[in-house]
């Protein structure tokens, strides 16, 4: 008998035990710079028959501790995190149904605290982040290691940071181009590997083209007036006069068109005027 297209598994991080979940449906998301989720729905029927093979009940298979969850198509991995919420629910039909939400390891790192004060001076960007991550992992071991090991790091642009308690996750974030101008990508892979690219991950594609008439439905909006800003005000270090920051502005094409529109970008903790001009210009 042919294996399935996409199988669903979860392995208890304490006794290594592993398990396929035979599920009634699945959906996974990535984007870019931002983290991994999904979910997995069950019929009740099948989940408990997985936890009376444990001898144990459904509660206590899947939230007793941390489960690490994997989705496979073509018994290729294509997502990989851990179970962060469980759902039991009962239709109007009487139908039991068992709802698994995952998230990536990324998100994991929301949880994970800097020190109460960590200093980078004129450091890779790239190398900010794998410390971070390296140094949590190890913060508290074994309890702090997740298994995140370390891939290419590409050489990006040279910061200054301290942070006070910071969350490792936002932190990361902060660094990428998803915050900065002249940021970095990176990602937590499917063998759990972090890695960062620079300038940018992957290539253009611009052969890749919306096609509506072998598409059912679809919606399209694009944000206006509330959502542009063509003068920033970026505000780091410091207080009163004595504060650090810079005004950005846009092309003259943007303000004509629009008239000005401005907004206020607080990073607080930076102390270089780049990276306010780069947090800026993004």
């Amino acid at each position: 008998m042919p294996k399935p297209v996409y199988q669903v598994f979860i392995r208890n991080i304490v006794t290594n035990d592993i398990f396929e979940l035979p599920f009634i449906s699945l959906a996974f998301t990535e984007e870019l710079n931002k983290g991994r989720d999904a979910r997995v729905s069950m019929d009740f029927r099948s989940a408990k028959a997985i936890a009376d093979v444990y001898n144990t009940d459904i509660l206590f298979l899947f939230t007793s501790g941390l489960r690490e969850l994997w989705i496979q198509k073509h018994e290729v991995k294509v997502y990989i995190g851990v179970i962060s919420d469980l759902a039991i629910q009962k239709d109007d039909k009487g139908f039991l149904r068992v709802d698994i939400a995952s998230v990536g390891y990324l998100t994991l790192f929301s949880k994970r605290r800097t020190s109460n004060k960590r200093v980078f001076t004129n450091t890779d960007a790239g190398q900010i982040a794998k410390t971070l991550i390296d140094e949590s992992q190890v913060s508290d071991p074994p309890y702090s290691n997740l298994g995140i090991i370390f891939g290419s790091i590409a050489p990006s642009v040279n910061r200054d940071r301290t942070y006070r308690f910071d969350n490792i996750k936002d932190a990361i974030i902060k660094l990428s181009n998803e915050n900065l101008n002249n940021g970095f990508d990176f990602d937590i892979d499917n063998n759990k590997v972090f890695n960062v690219y620079y300038p940018t991950k992957g290539i253009l594609k611009p052969n890749i083209f919306f096609d509506e008439v072998n598409i059912i439905n679809y919606r399209f909006r694009k944000p206006l007036v509330l959502s542009l800003t063509n003068q920033v005000y970026v505000i780091g270090e410091g207080f009163n006069d004595a504060v650090l920051f810079t005004k950005r502005t846009s092309p003259i094409d943007y303000r004509a068109v629009f008239a000005l529109l401005e907004d206020v970008l607080a990073d607080r903790d930076v102390k270089e005027i780049t990276t306010l001009v780069d947090h800026g210009d993004k």
